[in-house]
Order: C-alpha cells, then sequence, then structure tokens
C-alpha cells in the first residue's frame, strides 16, 4: 500500500471510530464549557474579563471559530469534524517522528545498528500512526471523543518534536508555544529539548545558547500574539488573575488525591490500551536511535499527567503519542509473526469502546446515574421565555447552559469558584467535606455584580436534586445569594431537580 493510501485508510479508520461524535453535538461538561465561552466571546464578551473558565486561550478561540460558522449544534459538528482531522494529522506527526527516529542521521543522536532492526524501525512508522489513533479511542466516550485540550494540544507538541529533531529550533519553539496554548502542560517539552540539546552539544557551549534561545524565541512568537490580542481586548490583567488560579488548582487536586483514585483511573486507561502499553514495555529496554530521547518524551508526558493528581482519562492523550513511537517496532514485528491476533488486539478494545460510546444513555440509565435530564429544563425555557433571555445556573451544569443556547447571565459557567467544588477531589464526591477553603473570595463580588448589572431573566438552582453534586451548596448558606433570590426572584417551577427562578418587573426590596 502506497504512503498516501495508507493515509487515506488511516483517516476513514479515524472517522468511523469518532462517528458517534458527529451525532451527539455535546459528549462532556468541559466541551459544554469551552462551546458557551467561545459562543460569549462570539457575542463580543472578552475572554476571561466578562466569560471566565481557567484553561489556556486556544480551546474557547477554536470554539469560537466553530460556533460563529455553524451555530449552536452545528458549530459543535464542525468541531468535532476538525477534531477528527486534528487527530488524524497528528497520527500523521506521529509516523513522521517514527521514521526520523529510525533515520541514521540525527541531531546528536547515534547510528541505527544495521540489519533488521534498522528494517522494522523504518517500516514502524505507520504503525505508530495507526496505534495513536485507535488508542485514543478506548476510554470512555467524554475522555475520548470529546473536543479536549489534549487532543488539540497534541498536533503542534508532536509537531515541535519533529521539527526538533530535524533541527528546525525556531519551528521547535513555535509549536511549544502553539501547544501551551492549547494545555499548559505542553510546556513540559521544554526542559526535555534543553536537556537534548546539552547532552548532544556539550562540547558546544555556544551552539547549546544559540539553539536554546532560537526555541525561547519560537515560543514566545505565538505566546506573546495572544498576550497582546488580551491586552488589546482589555482583559490581560483578567487573564493573568486566571492563569494564577491554575496553581491553586493543581495544589488542590494534589492535596486531596486518593491512592486508589489514582489506581483504579490509571487502571481503567491502561486496561483500554493493553497492547499500547504491553508493546511499550516490552520496547523500553530495547536498544534503539534515539531511545534515550523517546524514554525522555514519555517520561514528561507522564510528569506532565501526575500533576494535580486527578488523572482524568484524557490526560493520558499526552502519554499516547510518545508511547506509540516507543511501542511500533514491537507492535509491528508482532504483526508481522501474528498478523489476525496484532487486528484482534486492535480492533476488540476500538469496538468494546465504541459499543460503550453508542450505548451511552441506556448505559447510563442501567448504572443508576443518568445524565440530568436538562432536556426538560430548556423545553421549560423555551415554553416561558424567548431565546434572548439570560440565564445564570448555581452550580456545575455546563451542558444545560450549552443545551438552554441563551446568553449568560453571569460570567461563571458553573459556580465552583464561588463554592470551592474541585472536580474529581473529596470536595465534589463526599457532602461532609468543607470546600471552602478553594473558593476564589473576589469570584463571589464577580457574581453580585453580573446579577446586578446582567439582571438574567432565570436563575437555576441545581441544589434542590443534588446535580452536579451541588446538594451541599443551597442558597440559604450563600447570604447574599440568598437575599438576590428573596427580593428580585420568585421560584417559579422545579423541573428534574432544579428550581427555576424568574426575575420579578418590580423587586421586593433592595
Amino acid at each position: 500500500m502506497t504512503a498516501r493510501k495508507y493515509a487515506l485508510a488511516l483517516l476513514v479508520l479515524c472517522t468511523a471510530l469518532r462517528v458517534i461524535s458527529l451525532v451527539r453535538p455535546c459528549l462532556s461538561d468541559d466541551e459544554a464549557t469551552y462551546c458557551v465561552v467561545g459562543r460569549e466571546m462570539a457575542s463580543g464578551h472578552a475572554l476571561y474579563r466578562d466569560v471566565v473558565d481557567h484553561k489556556p486561550p486556544a480551546i474557547y478561540i477554536i470554539n469560537e471559530v466553530c460556533q460563529q460558522l455553524g451555530g449552536p449544534v452545528g458549530g459543535m459538528v464542525l468541531l468535532h469534524v476538525l477534531l477528527i482531522l486534528v487527530v488524524w494529522g497528528t497520527a500523521m506527526l506521529i509516523g513522521r517522528v517514527a521514521a526520523r527516529i529510525a533515520s541514521p542521521a540525527l541531531p546528536g543522536g547515534a547510528a541505527p545498528p544495521n540489519g533488521r532492526a534498522e528494517s522494522i524501525d523504518a517500516r514502524s512508522a505507520p504503525i505508530a500512526a495507526l496505534l495513536y489513533i485507535v488508542f485514543t479511542t478506548t476510554l470512555i466516550d467524554t475522555d475520548s471523543l470529546a473536543a479536549n485540550c489534549e487532543l488539540f494540544m497534541m498536533l503542534p507538541l508532536v509537531a515541535s518534536v519533529e521539527a526538533f529533531l530535524a533541527g528546525r529550533w525556531i519551528t521547535t519553539g513555535m509549536m511549544v508555544g502553539a501547544a501551551i496554548l492549547c494545555k499548559y502542560q505542553a510546556g513540559i517539552q521544554l526542559p526535555l529539548y534543553g536537556l537534548a540539546i546539552i547532552v548532544a552539544d556539550r562540547r558546544q557551549p555556544l551552539r547549546i545558547l544559540l539553539r536554546g534561545a532560537a526555541i525561547a524565541f519560537g515560543c514566545a512568537l505565538p505566546i506573546g500574539m495572544v498576550a497582546s490580542w488580551l491586552l488589546y481586548r482589555g482583559a490581560d490583567q483578567a487573564a493573568w488573575f486566571w492563569f494564577k488560579f491554575n496553581f491553586a488548582y493543581i495544589n488542590t487536586g494534589s492535596s486531596t488525591a486518593r491512592l486508589m483514585n489514582m489506581a483504579s483511573r490509571i487502571g481503567l486507561v491502561v486496561v483500554g490500551a493493553a497492547p499500547l502499553y504491553i508493546f511499550g514495555a516490552l520496547a523500553l529496554r530495547d536498544r534503539r536511535p534515539q531511545r534515550a530521547f523517546v524514554l525522555g518524551w514519555l517520561g514528561v508526558s507522564v510528569l506532565a499527567i501526575v500533576v494535580g493528581g486527578r488523572f482524568f482519562g484524557h490526560y493520558f492523550h499526552q502519554v499516547t503519542a510518545p508511547l506509540a513511537v516507543l511501542a511500533a517496532p514491537r507492535a509491528l514485528a508482532f504483526a508481522e509473526r501474528h498478523r489476525r491476533a496484532f487486528i484482534a488486539m486492535l480492533a476488540v478494545p476500538a469496538a468494546v469502546f465504541f459499543a460503550l460510546a453508542a450505548a451511552h444513555d441506556p448505559l447510563m440509565r442501567a448504572a443508576g446515574e443518568p445524565d440530568p435530564d436538562y432536556a426538560s429544563v430548556v423545553a421549560y425555557l423555551d415554553g416561558h421565555g424567548a431565546p434572548t433571555d439570560a440565564l445564570c445556573i448555581w452550580g456545575n451544569s455546563p451542558v444545560l447552559y450549552f443545551a438552554a443556547a441563551r446568553p449568560l447571565g453571569c460570567r461563571f459557567v458553573f459556580a465552583n469558584y464561588i463554592t470551592g467544588l474541585s472536580p474529581a477531589t473529596p470536595s465534589q464526591s463526599d457532602p461532609n467535606v468543607d470546600s471552602s477553603k478553594n473558593a476564589v473570595p473576589i469570584a463571589t463580588e464577580m457574581m453580585i455584580s453580573d446579577l446586578a448589572e446582567r439582571k438574567p431573566t432565570f436563575v437555576i438552582d441545581a441544589s434542590v436534586g443534588n446535580v452536579g453534586f451541588y446538594g451541599k451548596y443551597p442558597p440559604e448558606h450563600f447570604p447574599w445569594l440568598a437575599k438576590v433570590l428573596s427580593c428580585q426572584y420568585r421560584p417559579e417551577a422545579e423541573i428534574a431537580g432544579m428550581r427555576i427562578y424568574r426575575r420579578l418587573a418590580t423587586p421586593r426590596c433592595s
């Protein structure tokens, strides 16, 4: 099969494995958050100042463009089509990295051994691409199919690896900078490149300095451009504030993470991608070209996952890329001896997780954890208000914001900054844990200001039915919120565990 036909076959496979995302417009809370923020940006609101989430800006800009082009639902289909192309493009780059590593001429690298090992290394590049496409889908659908930051990050991050191995230093930095704008953990790649340059050019300090400076300059270019845009929008100080919040977010996960929770999450990921991890483990001791570099890439990727102690499945996409490169020669050698078994090793987990994604709703109901009935809430809003009526939710329900497709009546897509609830920590799962120490004090002031200035027609309280684990945050525990609701709103309905308040024409009190 020619390279072009193989690339086309991989695109078809990538599309087939992710086709469910083309018929389910919103796959996760994270995806809904990014979409809603992008939608607000498209309406003129400034990121971080007028609409808030603490992730880097690229994912919101991508969603803003998709929302402008396709609208609330069509924009999500467009986003998922784009994601399919991004995953496929990343896989193609992984193949190029695997091929370049097999090349006898690498910056600072030893020549590959002669004979069979060299042949397997060179021919394993397409297998590396195949492994990435398959094993980015062997997770639950919210981690594998949703348009998460990590999958977008991996395209420029892998491109930086390819550029580094080719000796294109400024491009290397630019690609890392672009990846950082998708997710900050991409920055972990910079120390790896610095160490690799020092080792390769240890007797030429001037070369080390020049190459390091070129990478740093390249990295600063995309970050500087986005910083200038935020300055132009008057959101630079807000962006800096929410950037600093990330360190508190990391610390919250690190201090409260539990070993059993960590083990279970890692176990699910490893079991789902068992062939990849098995081939990768077998390859750890193989003496191949640039072995130390690939192991270093894998090591810093693992470190990036560990930061924060939450171990969400989609974090592991960062490890899948170096593992695919590392495992590919072993996988190819096995495939040449046991073709049918190799196909089964990839097809079975891919088919299992495809089926799980296709049966998401009935499986969640069978497990006793159905997704909240946001459709009923949206139907009520549509029947009792105009599409332009602003909405503010006291809870952690970004999917409801997405489904309602109404303007935000407050800058936050979830109330966690006020309550201190932190995902995947006991503050979320244990009703007895006091999360107030995690709250951002100024967020309360921001919410009070938004309710006074934006005057949302509807306020929805998710604590009534413990939707999104908000049962321990009833409004009466927050006197300022209780006063706003009692003076300026009246409870109008209670649907799917959520109480809907409508703003009064004349407040009862000041």
